[in-house]
Formats: C-alpha cells, sequence, structure tokens
C-alpha cells in the first residue's frame, strides 16, 4: 500500500454568489470550532469531480440537514431577509432543490461501528 498525500479544500461563502446555482452532489456536513463560535461546513463533490465545502449559515444549515446524503442539489443563495431576526440582523436566505434520483455513483454512507472491544492491545 502506498501513502497519497492529503489535499486540503478550500471552504467558500455562498454568500459571494448571489443568485448563481451551485450543482453539486450532497456529501455531509460536520461542525468546526472558529472564532466566531460553531459553524458548519457542508461538504459536495461537484459533477466533475471538483470537491467543495461551503460556509454554512443558519437558513442553509436548516435546509441541507433534511437532505439526503448522495443526492444532487441545486443551491441558490437569495440574499438577505427584508426583516430582521431576534438579533436585529437580516438573514441570509437560500433555496436548497435535491433530486432523488440522481446519486453519487458509489456514494455509500457508512454507519459508525459504536461496538468497541478492549483497547488494552493499542501501541498509542
Amino acid at each position: 500500500m502506498a501513502f497519497q498525500e492529503q489535499k486540503t479544500v478550500d471552504a467558500i461563502s455562498l454568500t459571494e454568489y448571489l443568485n448563481k446555482p451551485m450543482t453539486a452532489f450532497y456529501l455531509g456536513s460536520k461542525s468546526v470550532d472558529t472564532k466566531f463560535g460553531e459553524q458548519f461546513l457542508h461538504n459536495f463533490e461537484k459533477e466533475d469531480g471538483k470537491k467543495i465545502s461551503v460556509w454554512g449559515f443558519t437558513a442553509l444549515n436548516r435546509l441541507i440537514e433534511m437532505t439526503p446524503k448522495g443526492t444532487l442539489c441545486k443551491i441558490t443563495y437569495t440574499g438577505k431577509s427584508e426583516t430582521k431576526n431576534k438579533y436585529g440582523n437580516k438573514s441570509h436566505q437560500c433555496t436548497v432543490f435535491f433530486d432523488p434520483d440522481k446519486k453519487l455513483d458509489g456514494f455509500k454512507e457508512v454507519e459508525p461501528d459504536i461496538h468497541v472491544d478492549s483497547n488494552d492491545d493499542l501501541p498509542f
């Protein structure tokens, strides 16, 4: 077995792409601690195979958490709301559409193995 170098994936903000739809397969999300507190990174793979991570915001986080992993999505940032939220700010808005019939080839969501045997023989 040969080792391969792991490359990082830059994260983008959809707020820089007003009304420009992003079409990609949804791979999943992860929580990241930042100087602004807990944020979510949503991971996608474009149809050309390029991987992309997108910083979450409340509307996107709520919509994407209900989206089946491995499906093709079209996400469009639509700007800020007209009304202010409870913090006095206008909220970022987006639309999320997905096609349950279009799945990423070979995508298989792995369930974590929660059974743990004794760790006495681990070298670390």
